[in-house]
């Protein structure tokens, strides 16, 4: 009887009572949060969508046309 009384219990920590942190692991490391500006919401926003769905493609790869796009244009501009 004794035994059960010998362990110690485990202690509550203020990231129990936090929601999941819906980034992937790769924005973790370099710092991003749900704290973070505009990119931090893209990044989550993105981390959320599901590949087997066809409209989640779809707004995935407006996603990637809506950063490269004005990014070609310039170096476009810019070369030439």
């Amino acid at each position: 009887m004794q035994e059960q009384y010998d362990e110690q219990p485990e202690l509550i920590t203020p990231e129990d009572f936090l929601p999941p942190n819906p980034f992937p692991l790769d924005a973790q490391r370099m710092g991003f949060d749900r704290w973070t500006g505009d990119g931090g919401c893209m990044i989550a926003f993105a981390a959320n969508l599901d590949p087997a769905k066809l409209s989640h493609k779809v707004v995935a790869w407006l996603m990637l046309l809506a950063v490269t796009v004005p990014l070609v244009t310039t170096l476009w501009q810019e070369l030439v």
